[in-house]
């Protein structure tokens, strides 16, 4: 479990990696980016709000992902997902690329459900 609901592990080998995240109703995660690794994602069930930059994490565009979506984040994506709507969201993500340990993550800010 996470601040911003949980996560399965579907599947992992040296270059990829398949989870399932749920993200809690009013939660999100942190604003970030990865070195080594691109992700995409497949919304399963509800709806998400994604905060998405390719190089500036001050100019970022809003994106909603409702069930069935798909986004790819590339190399060095500045991404956000949160979810400000009622029911849980489930999204299917897949990492891949040099490496997909939790490590690569470079947090610029937290998500803070008041905002």
């Amino acid at each position: 479990d996470r601040i911003w609901g949980k996560f399965y592990n579907l599947f992992t080998d040296n270059r990829l990696k398949l989870k399932e995240l749920i993200i809690s109703s009013g939660k999100g995660m942190s604003f970030q980016k990865h070195f080594y690794r691109n992700e995409i994602w497949f919304v399963s069930k509800g709806k998400c709000l994604v905060n998405f930059s390719n190089d500036n994490p001050d100019e970022f565009e809003e994106i909603i992902l409702n069930t069935e979506d798909s986004m790819n984040i590339p190399i060095g994506a500045w991404h956000q997902i949160t979810n400000p709507f009622e029911e849980p969201c489930h999204i299917i993500e897949i990492q891949y690329g040099e490496k997909t340990n939790e490590d690569d993550i470079e947090r610029l800010r937290f998500y803070d459900e008041n905002d």
